[in-house]
């Protein structure tokens, strides 16, 4: 980085939360510079949101995240109305759907990144693309970057925000989580659900281990011939084990008692085979009979009750968000700074903190990256 007098930031990642992080370095007086290993930053969030980008929820709580405690500082001064503020600063209008998940008014992923770069260029932000960092260390009381090409170049501050996979933090001594993918579909004992795949159905899932109930959430699922897809699956994923249980409640606004009356009156009305035509899609009709043939009562508790068994992730390589990377104990949770590395700065899915599907990441991203800039120039 070239020797400007500023405070030299440099910025490891050039995604949501490191393009978040510049902005706000530079608007501190910081010399910044991207370092990006693709040939151009965001590609990963045009993808974000089906390319629709839903860059964040209008109720985000700490509870979202696997670790509260830890986000809870950040998320308390860069709330949802807090980040829209941001965003409308850039330029960026907003629509909130029935759902709370809230995107760019043009329905595009691109307009969130083209603010994001517009205000880069306008601060001076410096974009190194198809420049990998291999390793980050200390050299004469500066940092240290190691590129892939075997170049390199010092700084004063450093945040890395290369996301889900990195282990540049690992070479410093800095703990380590495991990486797994969540917010994934599950695979499943299909054979309940044979014949099924496309098919979507509401209703309200149960996640339960050893007979006992983890969580419940309301919402559409998906039937795959693998298992089960959806938003609800995919917030699942972030606590589903192998041998776990899926327990769909199918009709959740009828008591067991109930149903069993009705369906009972039903079958003298129209028969075995038409009982479910008018109630479900008739491919999941057919297999809820298939599991229970003849017996009303069977019948009401398995659609009250529909179990499937979590066989693992599926679809991994395509899960929107990678849990594990650098611990956040090693963290200050009000700056996001190394405690055993002064100057260092790890940010969004770089640390071991993942949310709830529908914007929360993002949402995370883009708030500890602003963290982050700020810190690495104020404090």
């Amino acid at each position: 980085m070239k020797s400007t007098g500023k405070l030299r930031v440099a910025v490891v990642g050039g995604g949501a939360g490191g393009l978040a992080a510049a902005i706000a370095a530079a608007e501190g007086g910081a010399s910044v510079k991207i370092c990006e290993r693709a040939n151009r930053v965001g590609k990963k969030l045009l993808k974000t949101g089906n390319g629709r980008c839903n860059l964040t929820h209008q109720d985000v709580r700490a509870e979202d995240y696997n670790c509260p405690d830890f986000v809870a500082p950040v998320l308390e001064r860069m709330d949802t109305a807090a980040l829209l503020d941001f965003f409308r600063g850039l330029g960026l209008w907003t629509v909130t759907d029935a759902e709370g998940r809230v995107y760019p008014r043009s329905d595009t992923a691109a307009s969130v990144l083209d603010v994001l770069r517009l205000r880069c260029g306008k601060l001076g932000v410096e974009e190194c693309c198809s420049c990998e960092v291999a390793g980050i260390g200390r050299r004469r009381g500066a940092w240290l970057l190691r590129f892939a090409d075997g170049g390199s170049a010092e700084a004063d501050r450093v945040i890395v925000a290369s996301g889900g996979g990195t282990r540049l933090t690992a070479a410093l001594g800095i703990p380590q989580r495991p990486f797994a993918p969540v917010l994934c579909p599950l695979k499943t004992d299909v054979r309940p659900i044979r014949g099924l795949s496309g098919l979507r159905a509401r209703c309200v899932v149960t996640l339960e281990r050893e007979g006992r109930a983890l969580c419940a959430e309301a919402g559409e699922v998906l039937f795959r011939d693998y298992g089960l897809s959806g938003i609800v699956i995919l917030n699942m994923s972030r606590l589903a084990r192998a041998g776990d249980v899926l327990a769909l409640d199918l009709l959740p606004e009828w008591e067991e008692a109930a149903l069993s009356a009705a369906l009972r009156s039903r079958r003298q009305d129209c028969g075995e085979q038409e009982l479910l035509t008018g109630v479900f899609h008739r491919r999941l009709g057919e297999a809820l009979l298939r599991l229970a043939p003849g017996d009303t009562d069977a019948l009401a508790r398995y659609i009250k009750r529909f179990p499937l068994t979590v066989e693992g992730a599926a679809d991994a390589a395509n899960a929107q968000v990678t849990r594990g990377g650098a611990a956040v104990e090693s963290f200050d949770p009000a700056t996001l700074q190394c405690r055993d590395w002064e100057g260092l700065y790890v940010i969004g899915e770089a640390l071991d903190v993942d949310g709830r599907c529908g914007g929360y990441n993002l949402h995370w991203a883009f708030a500890s990256g602003l963290a982050a800039g700020r810190s690495a120039v104020y404090d």
